[in-house]
């Protein structure tokens, strides 16, 4: 409790010194795609379906998408999802986005949704029923960053949990690196997992029909997954990766055959609500 003590009291110091809401763009549409989690929520690739999504509402490629510096595996997932896209890391996506304002129609940001700079904005935030309610449920011993009063409504919200949701995320392949998809009814299969939350990689596992006999957590952005993995496979053999995991892979292991990649997928509905 003193942890979050202290973390909710450097919070708001650093929100009313540093964060306070900053002018609009004079030109792109400013988007921010968030959540409540600390992480796992999706955000990626629901920019990247956002990012498409614009492009075939409002026919124009003039898009810059946002991601923190250090999540360099986020970085080259957006690369090779959205070529046509300028994809730009930063540590500091208000000044960016001022910087890109003139060049570009569009500038969305992945997560940046503790930045309260980054206002006004068009803002979407992905609900997985988790909504931060008390003190402890804060970072860092809890698995939200902020409470709710600490942002104003959001212009739209995306059920991702539940019955009827507005947004399904699921696995739509499993590849290997020499195009070979997985057999799911075979054995001595791994899962390895260095994303947010990855009890959701599991789960969307089994719903697609993989029998995993063993699971493997790594941490969020872990910088030795590459290293790691090579341990893993002297004991597996055969290893399923997330999409943001296998950006972290080296070309041994993502040319290797005993490595599969999880594409994901997502189904939105209703479509006609996402404009903005």
């Amino acid at each position: 409790m003193l942890l979050t003590l202290i973390y909710r009291g450097l919070y708001k110091l650093h929100h009313g010194l540093f964060l306070r809401p900053g002018k609009p763009l004079t030109h792109a549409k400013l988007i921010v795609v968030g959540s409540f989690l600390a992480g796992g929520a999706g955000k990626t690739p629901f920019v990247i379906w956002f990012a498409n999504h614009i492009v075939s509402l409002y026919k124009t490629k003039n898009v810059a998408v946002l991601c923190h510096a250090k999540a360099r595996d986020e970085l080259e997932l957006l690369k090779a999802k959205l070529p046509w896209a300028t994809v730009v890391a930063t540590s500091n996506r208000y000044r960016t986005a001022r910087e890109l304002d003139r060049q570009f129609d569009y500038i969305i940001c992945d997560d940046g949704f503790e930045d309260t700079r980054l206002r006004p904005a068009y803002t979407v935030r992905l609900d997985w029923g988790e909504p931060p309610r008390r003190l402890r449920d804060l970072w860092p011993v809890g698995p939200n960053r902020s409470l709710v009063q600490d942002h104003p409504q959001p212009d739209l919200v995306l059920k991702c949990y539940g019955e009827n949701p507005d947004v399904k995320f699921a696995i739509a392949e499993i590849v290997n690196g020499v195009g070979e998809h997985l057999d799911a009814a075979g054995s001595g299969i791994w899962a390895v997992c260095g994303i947010g939350n990855p009890e959701r990689f599991f789960r969307d596992l089994e719903n697609f029909g993989v029998k995993v006999e063993k699971t493997v957590v790594r941490p969020d952005h872990d910088w030795r997954y590459d290293r790691a993995l090579k341990k893993i496979l002297k004991s597996a053999p055969a290893v399923l990766v997330t999409e943001k995991d296998f950006m972290r892979l080296g070309p041994d292991l993502r040319n290797s055959p005993r490595v599969y990649r999880c594409v994901q997928d997502l189904l939105l509905l209703p479509l006609e609500e996402v404009k903005i």
